[in-house]
């Protein structure tokens, strides 16, 4: 028996990055799974490779209509819905004096109203089985502040409000949510902001000085620790798990090593 056998699952963003492997793992784990992306041809294509178990769903997870269509179309094909991982999101990159209110617009859109609009959509059929996890995935940004990231990180900490209002909410219904706050995601995402010739997926590795291991750790491996994160909190394993941020960081958030301190 996989860990999410007998459930249905959504996954946003699934045609790359985290939705990607997240989506994988659900598929290798028993589920079945609805593949949603705005690129289509991208689910289109992992759909047909990891077989009947999985349908692509065109899905902009802006549109309220969208989802109420997405949701249907997963109900009539899979007979229900019983988790939802919220992983669509956009990044853009820029001090506040040259941050557009329609840069702004386009994330808050994106990142914010579609966990609210997706959280909204999966109610009733998560009512009706009586059960449900809601993974909204924000970031490591959504913990504390940097610099050129004042519309990204604006939609990331809603997130997590969004998570907390939605697990008192929905828990009568035994309906978790939770949410996971990644330090690695998507090198596409990253990359239009890299340097020229700078390639993301080789940087992102070396984005958690704090952890050492004995072996050299790639993109794949750390976007891999976020779908087992992921996971976990849409199996049953995570049952007394609501209303918590879940963090896959790598110890960033840990505090800082002093040089030449003791311990260092």
């Amino acid at each position: 028996m996989g860990r999410l056998e007998g459930k249905v699952a959504i996954v946003t963003g699934a045609g790359r990055g985290t939705g990607e492997k997240t989506a994988r793992l659900f598929a290798r784990e028993g589920g079945q799974v609805a593949l949603a992306d705005v690129r289509e041809d991208a689910v289109r294509s992992l759909a047909s490779e990891l077989g009947a178990a999985t349908m692509p769903l065109a899905l902009d997870v802006g549109s309220e209509e969208a989802w109420q269509r997405g949701v249907a179309e997963v109900v009539e094909r899979f007979g229900g819905v019983d988790v939802l991982v919220n992983n669509a999101a956009l990044l853009h990159m820029s001090a506040i004096a040259e941050t557009g209110v329609a840069d702004f617009e386009r994330l808050m859109r994106v990142n914010q109203l579609g966990p609210f609009l997706g959280i909204r959509s999966v109610l009733e059929p998560m009512k009706a089985r009586g059960r449900g996890s809601i993974v909204n995935v924000a970031s490591i940004d959504a913990m504390r502040g940097q610099t050129g990231i004042v519309a990204y990180a604006s939609t990331k900490w809603a997130v997590r409000g969004i998570t907390r209002v939605a697990a008192l909410e929905l828990g009568r219904f035994g309906i978790r949510v939770n949410t996971v706050c990644p330090e690695a995601g998507s090198p596409q995402m990253v990359q239009p902001y890299m340097p020229e010739g700078v390639d993301a997926a080789t940087v992102l590795p070396h984005m958690q000085p704090n952890l050492r291991t004995q072996r050299k750790r790639t993109i794949d491996d750390l976007l891999q620790d976020v779908a087992n994160m992921i996971l976990f909190l849409a199996s049953d394993e995570s049952a007394s798990c609501t209303g918590c941020d879940y963090l896959v960081e790598g110890g960033n958030l840990a505090g800082r090593i002093v040089k030449g301190a003791p311990g260092a």
